[in-house]
């Protein structure tokens, strides 16, 4: 599992966005170097001389787990996280749907 930082998102995204292109290192400097390392570390990035660096496979890789990773349960029906206590939140059927009234209805 691809885990970002609030600082290696944008980074990323940043080469991801720029596609095949090359970041010169006059550019690179602009940018906070703590995930810049990080990303050179774990080789998403890579320096190729006389071009700048760029993005790689892996980092290509990274980018599209982070962006495409899907999020819907396989069973919606079954009970919510055990951390959720519908009682402590007035519900007694927490699996009943509950819907609001609208307000000024008659």
């Amino acid at each position: 599992m691809t885990r970002l930082s609030n600082r290696q998102y944008p980074m990323l995204k940043e080469f991801a966005a720029n596609g095949a292109a090359y970041m010169p290192i006059g550019h690179a400097q602009k940018f906070d170097q703590r995930p810049f390392r990080s990303m050179l570390v774990r080789k998403w990035i890579a320096y190729h001389p006389g071009h700048g660096f760029h993005i790689t496979r892996e980092g290509r890789a990274a980018w599209e787990e982070f962006r495409t990773t899907p999020i819907l349960r396989l069973h919606p029906d079954r009970p919510l996280t055990r951390y959720f206590d519908p009682i402590a939140c007035g519900l007694t059927d927490p699996y009943k749907l509950h819907v609001m009234p609208r307000s000024g209805a008659a």
